[in-house]
């Protein structure tokens, strides 16, 4: 049973008929008004492009047979242009055997109506078309608004941590002076309460450089001054200011092992090199250990971070490296918020990969690759 007329979100439906016969058009328009379509025609396939240019339909309905340029060469065209590779198109034609067919599924064709035309045939074709391609423009239209409420928040978010920057820094130096000017004279709890104070204040500042970093890898404008360094020193430098806190927890902090030279920006890579360190500290329990290791092996470097924790489930493996991801297990909230997205968009800024093995208690191997300087072909100026 066919409905008399045919709404979508309160609209009707938009129908291009593209062919060269006037009689076939005439016919098209006589079946589909009367429902509630609005039936547009063009008696080319260039002018059927025009028309789709100016003002693009929910459907076309695309004669083969036509001179000039035929049908497939229209949809051909159609399928090829992202703006209007979405839009329905319904291959109408006498010829339905399978080679035909096939050759309007190669052009990009959705659908096929054979001639002579049925009604019912017809109506039902068009109707599910012009639905889908409703459907498709809804969802576009959401992803569209989710993007720009997403570039609202990221903008919102860099203004606030930027404007907290300047008292950050204040109360920073404040403490450094306090330090300085008070030194002998306070006695060692006070002292332990202001080192503390300071040390909770540096964090927030790395927290508050991290977002701003990873807003600005984000958008391509961290600038990277890259030069052939020794990764081995790197590795020393990230780990000398966690060994405090691996003492603390009673763990292991181990190596670099192994050696490797890489095309990268050092201070970047020290940032990285910290946040993995510093997660695998904070998730292993007493008595385990951290290790560095360090592989040169053709193309790459490879960087890992072994720990012997909790572990993390294979289907949370993607999602740490999301920026404000983090994964709640039954031990311990498993993830860094904006570090590990750092981690990432700074790797891949320099061309490199990175990733995680783990399962659930057995510990992870957090793992990234740097481009070697044993290829000279892959370094970039």
């Amino acid at each position: 049973m066919i409905t008399n007329n045919f709404r979508t979100s309160g609209k009707p439906g938009r129908v291009l008929v593209v062919d060269d016969q006037a009689a076939n058009c005439e016919l098209i328009t006589a079946l589909l008004e009367p429902r509630g379509f609005v039936v547009e025609v063009a008696m080319s396939g260039p002018q059927g492009l025009e028309c789709i240019a100016a003002a693009p339909p929910d459907v076309v309905l695309l004669d083969v047979s036509m001179p000039i340029m035929d049908g497939l060469e229209v949809c051909r065209r159609l399928k090829g242009d992202p703006k209007t590779a979405m839009l329905p198109v319904i291959m109408v034609t006498g010829n339905v055997n399978r080679n035909d067919r096939l050759a309007g599924i190669s052009a990009g064709a959705n659908d096929y109506l054979p001639k002579p035309i049925d009604a019912q045939d017809l109506i039902l074709r068009v109707r599910n078309a012009v639905f889908a391609k409703r459907l498709h423009d809804e969802l576009a239209e959401n992803y569209r608004r989710l993007q720009e409420l997403e570039r609202l928040r990221d903008s919102l978010t860099h203004m606030v941590v930027h404007d907290l920057r300047s008292p950050l820094t204040a109360i920073i130096m404040s403490m450094e002076l306090m330090k300085m000017t008070t030194a002998g004279r306070l006695q060692p709890r006070d002292l332990e309460t202001l080192e503390a104070c300071h040390g909770s204040a540096l964090n927030m500042n790395e927290m508050v450089t991290t977002l701003l970093d990873v807003s600005r890898l984000e958008a391509g404008e961290l600038p990277l001054q890259k030069a052939v360094i020794p990764l081995a020193p790197v590795v020393h430098a990230a780990v000398i200011p966690l060994r405090g806190l691996a003492e603390g927890n009673d763990v292991r902090l181990a190596g670099p092992d192994g050696d490797g030279t890489a095309h990268c920006d050092g201070e970047i890579v020290r940032r990285v090199l910290g946040n993995l360190v510093g997660n695998a500290l904070k998730f292993t329990p007493a008595g385990g250990e951290v290790r560095v290791s360090l592989h040169n092996g053709g193309p790459d470097v490879r960087v890992a971070v072994r720990d012997n924790g909790p572990g993390i489930a294979p289907e949370y493996h993607g999602k740490i490296f999301e920026k404000f991801g983090q994964v709640q297990d039954r031990k311990a909230k498993l993830g860094a918020g904006l570090g590990l997205a750092f981690c990432k968009l700074a790797v891949e800024a320099h061309g490199g990969r990175i990733g995680v093995e783990s399962e659930v208690g057995r510990g992870s191997i957090f793992w990234f690759t740097l481009p070697s300087v044993s290829e000279p072909g892959r370094i970039q100026p």
